[in-house]
């Protein structure tokens, strides 16, 4: 009962916020969306190559170190928030996901050249992101078949597909590598919590503010807040929106079929991410998984018959 009362205020809330952004953000991206292409367009074409999904967790800082030598050898997702630390460490993802339709994540890429990398966004995202990013773009409908205005933009938009999100864009990552085929798929820097106070990766927009203000953070949010278990068995502070993620990827670990199924690995080494899936450190799996060189973006390129910006 707890989780489905958690659930229905996040969607309620998520509801009232955002449901005349989605529909003034299509109508501005509609021109753009129905001449692009969609994640269909990949479906299934990175069959069995290792995906590991970035997350700006502060558990990300001492897996960075390790994650440079896997990007020759797996395909690499990034949320958002964590692409600025990446490509300071000179690491270029295959595809970064945006889910946020706010204006204010256009943060994520001031200053940053995006040319040469691939935007996953959802149709309902900011159309200044859109135009501020140089690079190439795949879109998808958020797949919410109880809210009605998006599953009007869907049907407007079906050739696109959809990718189906769980409280956090990294949910949207982890369907994205659900459906490349992609295995196994690791998870790093999905804390999705606030051990010591700390939200996220060193680099990252809400760096310097949590740095110096993890008490206010914390007390900002408070009324937002509950205590989960983290992967050692320790209580520690998270959103309820976080938690719900956290059910929500259980769910997918168990529910969600595929011809060759996923083995879900969490290598964050912290937070709260535990259930239905394996824990192991970072550099175990890559060494575990990670042998063989293989050139995803040639495979891309080859895949959508275009060339980066």
């Amino acid at each position: 009962m707890e989780f489905e009362s958690r659930l229905a205020e996040v969607k309620t809330a998520t509801i009232d916020r955002f449901s005349e952004a989605w529909l003034n953000n299509y109508r501005a991206n509609r021109p753009a969306v129905l001449q692009g292409t969609g994640v269909p367009k990949i479906r299934g074409q990175l069959k069995d190559i290792p995906c590991i999904l970035v997350g700006a967790g502060p558990s990300l800082d001492k897996n960075l170190k390790f994650l440079k030598w896997a990007a020759q050898r797996s395909i690499i997702v990034a949320c958002d928030a964590a692409l600025a630390t990446l490509l300071s460490e000179g690491i270029k993802p295959n595809f970064v996901t945006v889910l946020d339709p706010q204006e204010s994540i256009i943060r994520f890429f001031w200053g940053i050249d995006t040319r040469g990398l691939r935007l996953v966004a959802p149709t309902i995202v900011h159309p200044k992101i859109l135009r501020l990013w140089k690079g190439a773009v795949l879109f998808f409908n958020k797949f919410a078949p109880d809210i009605p205005v998006l599953t009007q933009i869907q049907k407007d938009a079906q050739h696109v597909g959809v990718l189906t999100p769980g409280g956090s864009v990294l949910t949207i990552s982890y369907d994205l590598a659900f459906q490349l085929g992609a295995n196994p798929i690791i998870f790093i820097g999905q804390d999705l919590s606030f051990p010591k106070g700390k939200g996220h990766t060193t680099g990252t927009v809400y760096d310097m503010v949590e740095n110096d203000c993890q008490d206010i953070i914390l007390l900002r949010d408070g009324e937002h807040m509950v205590m989960e278990k983290n992967i050692f068995g320790r209580e520690t502070p998270t959103l309820k929106s976080m938690s719900v993620t956290k059910t929500w990827f259980n769910w997918a670990f168990k529910e969600w079929s595929r011809p060759n199924p996923s083995r879900p690995i969490n290598c964050s080494e912290d937070g709260i991410l535990s259930g239905l899936c394996e824990q192991m450190p970072l550099a175990e799996g890559i060494n575990l998984f990670c042998g063989e060189r293989v050139n995803v973006e040639w495979k891309l390129e080859k895949l959508l018959q275009r060339k980066a910006k």
